[in-house]
């Protein structure tokens, strides 16, 4: 599955990563965003904000990178936030309720663009409010039969997080978010954590076979141990993980999320799913070397990375 058309439409949360030393730029889709634009591909990202500083810094850092025209600017509500800790280099979090990115509406304008797109990529946490859930499925009906939608598996712990829907409770939401989220996706990428607990949730005894039942590739990440990927010939394709050289103040906050973009970068230049997940997996040991989820790799480390040949 590949497309040379890199019209691409990537959906979901942007969010400030409030480490204990600082602020970092974060939200999954809008990591996707940045690394799909620091691999040398360019994407239209959907997303809110808030009208306020932060807001507005967020937009200019993604507009480096990505098209944000069709970013919202909500007049209520602040830009997102999370509260990360990081223990042993592993990232914790903790939502900040009632922001912007819960209520990403689907404008005409978004509609216009989903109408020409060829690839949408969207995560699971934008959808867990019921205005979120709202937005996402009328862009979904506006991206035509063609595109080929990436579905990012991200789930976080919902007692952090008071939604706005039916009343059923935030994990009940998230629940129907993420199986509405997977039952149109044409590829998902999942870690090994979230599938364990898609098999407990959904009651699936094989949850790979679950995921691979419509033709589609599933990529599973397993951190530093690299990554399977199954195509849709069905052949599990094993990735090698990608020794990182640390930092003291490393972390792997945005590691699945360049992994992705470098994996759907590749597919729209036409790689093979081997030679894409090589490169993904590099690129992500790479963002472990580092603090926060959006380190800048000038052009010479980007083509080490993707294994380019960069001109003199």
């Amino acid at each position: 599955m590949s497309t040379t058309d890199q019209a691409v439409i990537i959906w979901g949360e942007v969010l400030w990563d409030l480490f204990p030393d600082g602020a970092q730029l974060g939200g999954a889709p809008s990591n996707v965003a940045w690394h799909l634009g620091m691999a040398g591909g360019w994407a239209r990202l959907v997303s809110r904000v808030g009208d306020d500083d932060e807001g507005r810094r967020a937009l200019a850092r993604l507009g480096e990178v990505c098209d944000t025209s069709l970013v919202q600017i909500d007049p209520e509500r602040a830009t997102g936030v999370v509260e990360v800790t990081v223990a042993n280099g592993e990232p914790r979090y903790k939502l900040v309720a009632d922001r912007a990115w819960e209520r990403i509406a689907c404008t005409d304008d978004v509609i216009g663009a989903l109408g020409e797109a060829s690839v949408l990529i969207y995560g699971t946490l934008a959808q867990r409010s019921a205005a979120g859930l709202e937005g996402w499925r009328a862009g979904m009906a506006a991206a035509h039969g063609r595109c080929l939608k990436v579905c990012d598996v991200n789930l976080r712990k919902t007692s952090a997080l008071e939604m706005d829907g039916s009343g059923s409770g935030p994990e009940i939401n998230e629940g129907v978010a993420v199986l509405a989220a997977l039952e149109k996706a044409d590829m998902v990428k999942v870690n090994d954590k979230e599938l364990a607990s898609l098999a407990t949730w959904l009651g699936w005894k094989d949850p790979i076979a679950e995921l691979r039942k419509r033709p589609r590739v599933v990529a599973v990440t397993h951190g530093a141990d690299g990554a399977t990927l199954f195509g849709e010939s069905g052949a599990a394709i094993e990735i090698a993980g990608t020794p990182a050289r640390r930092a003291a103040d490393a972390d792997n906050v945005g590691c699945g999320d360049a992994f992705l973009a470098v994996l759907v970068h590749g597919m729209t230049l036409g790689w093979d799913l081997a030679h894409c997940g090589r490169a993904a997996s590099r690129w992500a040991a790479a963002v472990a070397e580092v603090r926060g989820a959006t380190p800048f790799f000038d052009e010479e480390r980007a083509a080490e990375l993707l294994e380019l040949e960069v001109d003199a």
